[in-house]
């Protein structure tokens, strides 16, 4: 019988990001993305209040212009509090680490915006993940062109 882990960890700094394949790997390892979660690491809630350190990815929180959320805030804070009735369960910024969320739940905030848990599974190392949160979350942001990329704001847990 062979063990299978049962934390996938996200990057340990700006030059070991995560790949897209390997997640992948790892929630079809263990049953597929209803035994598979997201925990947010403590370095996604600030002392300050502010999520993900202040960098790209607290910017794509927030709301547009006219107070709407795009795809990209709601798919982020579907990954922080998860996903209901075609939108994001809460919009506040956590005061500590919250519970783990589903990932059949993110991927269905992904899916309402065409985006996927599974996509860019053949991006390499260092590329973009535009498409995957889950992937951005794991790395610190969706490029290396992010100032906090290799700063793991999650971890995959089995549910």
């Amino acid at each position: 019988m062979v063990n299978k882990p049962n934390v996938f960890n996200g990057a340990t700094g700006a030059k070991t990001p995560v790949v897209t394949a390997h997640v992948i790997a790892f929630i079809k390892a263990n049953g597929g993305l209803g035994n598979v979660a997201l925990q947010l690491t403590p370095n996604a809630i600030g002392k300050n209040g502010v999520l993900f350190g202040g960098g790209k990815l607290t910017t794509a929180l927030q709301p547009n212009k006219q107070g709407v959320l795009g795809g990209r805030a709601s798919i982020l804070w579907a990954c922080i509090h998860g996903w209901a009735n075609g939108k994001p369960v809460a919009t506040n910024v956590p005061k500590t680490v919250p519970s783990a969320v589903p990932l059949s739940t993110i991927q269905l905030a992904h899916t309402a915006y065409k985006a996927s848990v599974f996509a860019n599974a053949n991006t390499p190392q260092f590329g973009n993940t535009n498409q995957n949160a889950v992937v951005a979350l794991l790395n610190g942001g969706f490029s290396p062109a992010c100032k906090l990329y290799g700063t793991a704001f999650a971890k995959l847990v089995l549910a």
